[in-house]
C-alpha cells in the first residue's frame, strides 16, 4: 500500500492566515490555454494563483501548453469524488479492510470530512497536463487524474519521454511557487494546507472556500 505523502496530523498543525475575501476569476483559453470539460465546467481559481500560473507558462519549451482538467471544487463535488474513489480501490484491493481502502482512497482524494480538505476547495489547486497546439496531449506515464500506482510523480516504471514531461511540469510550476502533490504527477498547489506542509511552512494563507 502507498504510503500517504501528506498526513492529516502535517496539514491540522498548519494555521491559515488570511482572513479577506477572495478575488476569484476563470482560467481562460484566451490566456493560451487548454481546457479538458469532461470532468467538470467550473475552472475558477484564485486571482493570485491564476497570475503564478501565468507566469509559469512562460518557462514551457516551445510548442508546450497547459491543459487543465481541474481547479476549484465545491464540497459537494469532494463528497462525490471521495464515494468514487472509495469504490474504485475496494475493486482494486479486494482483500483491503476499511482503514487501507480509506487510506487508500486519501492517496488520491483528500478527505472531504476532515475538517481541511483539498486546495481544490480553496480555490488554489489545479489539475494539469501538457499537451500540444493542437491539444493534444504529451504521453506522462498514466492518463491526466487516472488512480494509478504510476501516477507517483517519481515513479520508477514509467518512459524516459514520460520522466522528461512530468519534469517540465515540476520546473516550470515549481519554479513559480507551486508544490506538486508526490502522489499525483498533475497536482498542483500553491497556498493550502498541503502546500505548507510539502514547502516546510507552518502557515498557509488558503482555506476552504464555498462560492
Amino acid at each position: 500500500m502507498m504510503v500517504l505523502p501528506v498526513t492529516y496530523e502535517q496539514m491540522k498543525a498548519v494555521q491559515v492566515t488570511s482572513t479577506a475575501a477572495p478575488e476569484i476569476v476563470e482560467i481562460s483559453e484566451a490566456d493560451g490555454f487548454f481546457i479538458n470539460r469532461t470532468y467538470t465546467q467550473d475552472f475558477r481559481i484564485r486571482k493570485e494563483v491564476y497570475e503564478k500560473i501565468k507566469l509559469a507558462a512562460k518557462k514551457l519549451p516551445a510548442g508546450m501548453f497547459y491543459m487543465f482538467y481541474e481547479a476549484y471544487r465545491p464540497l459537494k463535488r469532494q463528497v462525490q469524488l471521495w464515494d468514487m474513489v472509495t469504490l474504485e480501490m475496494k475493486k482494486q484491493y479486494p482483500d483491503a479492510d476499511a482503514a487501507k481502502i480509506a487510506a487508500l482512497t486519501e492517496t488520491f482524494v483528500a478527505n472531504p470530512y476532515d475538517g481541511i480538505g483539498s486546495g481544490h476547495q480553496a480555490c488554489c489547486a489545479i489539475d494539469v497536463t501538457l499537451c500540444d497546439k493542437d491539444g493534444k496531449e504529451f504521453g506522462m506515464g498514466t492518463a491526466c487524474q487516472e488512480f494509478h500506482p504510476h501516477a507517483v510523480t517519481k515513479h520508477p516504471d514509467i518512459s524516459a519521454e514520460s520522466v522528461k514531461h512530468r519534469q517540465i511540469l515540476l520546473d516550470t510550476l515549481e519554479g513559480a511557487g507551486f508544490a506538486n502533490y508526490p502522489a499525483e504527477w498533475w497536482h498542483f498547489s500553491y497556498g493550502d494546507h498541503q502546500w505548507a506542509v510539502l514547502k516546510g511552512k507552518s502557515e498557509c494563507p488558503f482555506g476552504p472556500i464555498d462560492i
